[in-house]
């Protein structure tokens, strides 16, 4: 299954982090997860083929679709 584009909306990483992610409780988001939302570790993580990319959250994903609207610039 295909995954759609990445926009860097940062909904994922508010719902989980990935296998390579670090959980914060305090934040209740992914600590890598910047302030821009872009993932902090992205470059390092995109080189193992195994990590795949694009956006698993895509459905229902109000975030995402407001971001691709231009409706909003979504800072966490």
């Amino acid at each position: 299954m295909k995954n759609n584009e990445c926009v860097k909306c940062g909904y994922c990483c508010t719902v989980r982090s990935c296998s390579y992610g670090k959980w914060s409780y305090e934040k209740n988001k992914c600590e890598f997860l910047t302030e821009d939302t872009l993932c902090g570790i992205y470059e390092k993580i995109k080189k193992d083929p195994m990590f795949g990319g694009g956006c698993s959250s895509s459905l229902f994903n109000t975030i995402r679709e407001k971001k691709i609207a231009g409706m909003i610039n979504v800072k966490r």
